[in-house]
C-alpha cells in the first residue's frame, strides 16, 4: 500500500514538472539577446550587441560610443541606437 502511494506521488511530481517546461522551450539557434531586462531579439551578432552594451551605457549617463564603427556598421549602429532607446530610465 505504502509502495503504491510513493509510486503514485513521485508519477504526479513528474507529470507536473515535465508539463510545467515544456511552453518555455527556445528552438537552437533562435534564443533572443537580453541585456538590461530588454529583449532585442534572436540571433543578434556579436556587432549588434557591442551597440546595445555602449548604447545602454549612454542612456545610463556614460557616453559610450565607437564614433568610426557606428559610421561603417549597422549593426554596431542599429545596435547602438536601439540600446540608447530601450535603456533609457534604467
Amino acid at each position: 500500500m505504502i509502495r503504491k502511494v510513493k509510486y503514485g506521488a513521485m508519477v504526479a511530481a513528474a507529470v507536473l514538472l515535465l508539463t510545467a517546461c515544456t511552453g518555455s522551450r527556445v528552438p537552437v539557434g533562435k534564443k533572443d539577446f537580453v541585456y538590461h531586462g530588454h529583449d532585442f531579439g534572436p540571433n543578434r551578432n556579436a556587432e549588434y550587441r557591442a551597440g546595445v552594451v555602449d548604447g545602454c551605457k549612454t542612456a545610463g549617463g556614460d557616453y559610450s560610443k565607437d564614433h568610426a564603427r557606428f559610421k561603417i556598421d549597422i549593426d554596431y549602429h542599429d545596435g547602438w541606437e536601439h540600446g540608447r532607446l530601450h535603456c533609457k530610465g534604467k
